[in-house]
């Protein structure tokens, strides 16, 4: 956790994607079970590290599941409106059965970001990433328009190109 960075900074590219990815099954069924009660216990205990003057309310946190296939899992999370550089304005996280190699859990799960990049020279000043198991983020696109249709889209197609 960076204390340096905002609140929603540190929920969005350091808590989730490391939740998300070393628990996988355990992050969905709660997430199914509890929903954005869960996420708000996340977005609450990110805040209680951070000082007082870099805590945000959770309001328009919000999230939604789809099946892609009978083994692949969607799910989105909305978050608040991005009110600085390099906030996120979605987190998009698939779902995949666990797979292991021995002892060893192999990363079947991929953990998409659509965040707001100021440096962009787009009209809509976003980048798109993929934030791997350590979170660290990996660009994957510019200038995506930041509405929940055209992020859910854009990741149905990487997954399609992904099964080619």
């Amino acid at each position: 956790m960076d204390k340096n960075k905002s609140h929603q900074w540190n929920f969005a590219f350091d808590a989730m994607p490391i939740l998300f990815h070393s628990q996988t099954d355990s992050f969905m069924k709660f997430l199914d079970k509890d929903g954005v009660k869960f996420l708000k216990f996340w977005w609450d205990h990110v805040g209680d590290k951070l000082e007082e003057s870099r805590r945000v309310s959770a309001a328009g946190l919000t999230f939604d599941c789809e099946d892609i296939d009978k083994k692949t899992r969607l799910a989105i999370i909305t978050l608040p409106s991005p009110r600085a550089d390099g906030e996120a304005y979605f987190l998009g996280m698939v779902a995949r059965p666990e797979r292991r190699f021995a002892m060893v859990r192999l990363y079947t799960s991929d953990c998409y970001v659509l965040f707001r990049d100021d440096s962009v020279n787009q009209p809509h000043r976003t980048t798109l990433a993929y934030l791997t198991p350590q979170a660290h983020v990996r660009p994957r696109g510019v200038g995506l328009t930041p509405t929940l249709q055209e992020f859910r889209r854009v990741i149905k197609y990487r997954l399609e190109k992904k099964k080619k």
